[in-house]
């Protein structure tokens, strides 16, 4: 507190107190309680994705530490991202009016570019959901073709070995949205460390993941799996999904979150049935 202006909570209880200032998360409150008033289901779904994001940008932390949160600061600081003095976020103003901008403009780009094909996004346990099942309940018609012609491929980016707790990156969105957190189901948690016992885990939990859904695959299917392999979990990630790495590509990671710009790349891995 400074000047008598409780910027964050002394003892913080949930995410949101800890790493955004008071003001922040009035603001985000106000914004979030009219989010609430808007009866068009789809304008309702579009105010609350551009405020989620918005959130994401208006964190009390570094620009450097933005991707894995240390502690939240609350003064203007050297960056070293960006080679400069820079201060953390005080108001939501700025990004609200920016995401709600590209956020439209992302719509109508997508409005001109989507074709005629189903699609739709499940949540669950990648290694056991019934695919055909869950989505029966959402789009029946879809999973009626999906269940007689079959998957071709699958194109996924899977998560790091112990690099990042994904559930914690976007918690403020667990916390204002009151989403349903499953921390237990994550693969290759942070809290789980890089060690043997977890890249262990983190391979049994990507070959189950595709073990599950080869049942939902075409013969002659392709699956292209972005990953860091710096472990080299991946040939044996294959051999338990009875797959074989037909193909590997590398891709320059270009732009980064992180403040560490040097030099990196990720391993596309094509597989196939082996």
């Amino acid at each position: 507190m400074k000047y008598k202006i409780e910027l964050l909570k002394q003892n913080p209880k949930t995410f949101m107190d800890k790493w955004y200032f008071k003001n922040v998360i009035n603001e985000i409150n106000f914004v979030f309680e009219g989010i609430k008033k808007i009866k068009n289901s789809n304008n309702k779904n579009i105010s609350a994705l551009i405020l989620s994001r918005t959130m994401r940008s208006c964190r009390a932390t570094t620009h450097s530490d933005l991707a894995t949160l240390t502690e939240p600061v609350s003064e203007i600081y050297y960056c070293s991202k960006h080679g400069k003095i820079c201060k953390p976020v005080f108001s939501i103003m700025k990004w609200w009016k920016t995401y709600s901008k590209d956020t439209i403009k992302r719509i109508k780009e997508f409005e001109k570019l989507k074709t005629g094909t189903f699609h739709y996004c499940l949540s669950g346990d990648a290694r056991t959901i019934d695919i055909i099942s869950a989505l029966s309940k959402k789009q029946k018609s879809f999973a009626d073709i999906l269940n007689r012609q079959k998957i071709s491929g699958i194109f996924s980016s899977p998560p790091y070995v112990g690099l990042i707790d994904y559930h914690e990156q976007h918690a403020y969105a667990y916390d204002l949205l009151d989403f349903e957190r499953k921390d237990e189901l994550e693969i290759g948690s942070l809290f789980k460390g890089q060690g043997r016992e977890a890249q262990k885990s983190y391979a049994e939990g990507i070959s189950d993941v595709l073990n599950n859904c080869k049942k939902y695959l075409k013969e002659n299917y392709n699956v292209f799996l972005v990953a860091n392999n710096k472990y080299n979990l991946y040939p044996e990630i294959a051999q338990k999904a009875g797959m074989k790495i037909a193909n590997t590509f590398k891709r320059p990671v270009l732009t980064r979150t992180e403040k560490d710009k040097g030099a990196y790349s990720e391993i596309i891995f094509h597989l196939k049935e082996k």
